[in-house]
């Protein structure tokens, strides 16, 4: 009971952080951001929880950074590869996000050719 009580205190937690990291990244304050992201990320990890599918690809793996596309974060798709890349503004670390339909329908080719 503890346990179950104690996750769901850590799920609200991580999803309050990451709407006051947005915030503050939104108002220009990335550094505060970046505080929030850590300390949502800890949270995750001490109460061993993961992080939401949606909310890892809103901030940089590298420096943190809340990602809002135009101040902190570029993004570009690269239709020959099927990948959407985000490119860190503050460390310009990047990371490559496959399409979902894209590779749907790259599979669907493929099991019609066999």
């Amino acid at each position: 009971m503890q346990k179950e009580s104690a996750r769901i205190i850590a799920e609200e937690r991580i999803q309050y952080l990451f709407r006051q990291a947005y915030d503050a990244a939104k108002a220009g304050e990335n550094e505060h951001s970046k505080r929030y992201v850590k300390l949502a990320k800890a949270i995750g990890m001490k109460s061993q929880l993961p992080i939401p599918k949606m909310l890892k690809r809103k901030f940089c793996k590298r420096c943190y950074s809340f990602f809002i596309p135009g101040k902190t974060v570029r993004v570009r798709i690269q239709k020959k590869n099927g990948y959407v890349v985000y490119t860190c503004l503050s460390c310009s670390n990047v990371q490559r996000y496959p399409f979902s339909k894209e590779r749907k329908a790259l599979k669907s080719k493929q099991n019609l050719r066999t």
